[in-house]
């Protein structure tokens, strides 16, 4: 799976950017709209999204728009949305998922959501407002999620999963706790069609190896955006791509 940040450096390249990686064979694009304090993200992704706030003046419908070229180009393309909850509720959270419904995404990822409880805040609106518009959410996760926690998002019947391959934000010098390996395990004897990506850090076709040994897909961002900004882009997925048989 991979990530690149809509409006950076402009919109009309990063759409350009898409279809670089839905021409090199990724199997899923994450599309992320861009705010301004992304608390998840590294240095990288921290740039590229302010670029594309501050200097672009890029907004949620914009990236709507450049979504729905995608769609109108690449029908059959998986791809899941990426943004935190201010973008979501300052858009209208009904008229967020309407529109997502209408491009076909099915997937929603929000790594500021609160997942502690499901019987109130942001996690049940946002549960029962993507019900009703066929998105599902997919949570991200640490290794240290306890069994409990895992055992409720299961039952909630969520059907994928980014696990964080280790304590760090995207970007990090990579690194693979050990406890995913447990946590994946759990997921598959639960719900075996459920996928299991994991990202941060990932740079290499060693650490995609790695990653693909324990998950479904290797999630890449941080390092397709520096490949990007040096020309290098192409070439970076000649390199990485002999050492994939899933993700990107």
């Amino acid at each position: 799976m991979a990530h690149l940040v809509l409006g950076y450096p402009t919109l009309e390249q990063s759409i350009r950017t898409a279809e670089t990686y839905i021409k090199a064979g990724c199997a899923m694009l994450e599309l992320q709209i861009p705010f301004s304090h992304p608390t998840a993200d590294g240095s990288v992704i921290t740039r590229a999204c302010r670029v594309a706030v501050e200097e672009q003046q890029v907004r949620v419908g914009d990236c709507l728009a450049a979504i729905q070229v995608l769609r109108q180009r690449y029908p059959e393309q998986e791809m899941m949305v990426m943004t935190y909850l201010n973008r979501m509720y300052t858009y209208g959270l009904g008229s967020f998922y309407e529109a997502l419904q209408a491009l076909r995404i099915r997937h929603l990822i929000v790594p500021d959501l609160p997942v502690q409880s499901q019987k109130e805040g942001p996690l049940r609106e946002l549960d029962a407002t993507g019900l009703a518009y066929g998105v599902k959410l997919v949570p991200v996760l640490a290794a240290n999620v306890s069994v409990a926690r895992l055992e409720q998002l299961l039952a909630a019947g969520y059907d994928c999963f980014y696990l964080m391959s280790d304590f760090k934000i995207t970007g990090s010098r990579f690194s693979l706790h050990p406890g995913l390996i447990d946590i994946t395990r759990r997921i598959r004897q639960r719900q075996p069609a459920a996928r299991v990506g994991i990202g941060f850090g990932i740079q290499t076709p060693e650490q995609v190896r790695a990653v693909l040994e324990v998950a479904d897909c290797a999630i890449i961002g941080s390092a397709l955006i520096e490949a990007q900004e040096t020309g290098n882009l192409e070439n970076y997925f000649r390199n990485i791509g002999p050492a994939t048989t899933a993700g990107a």
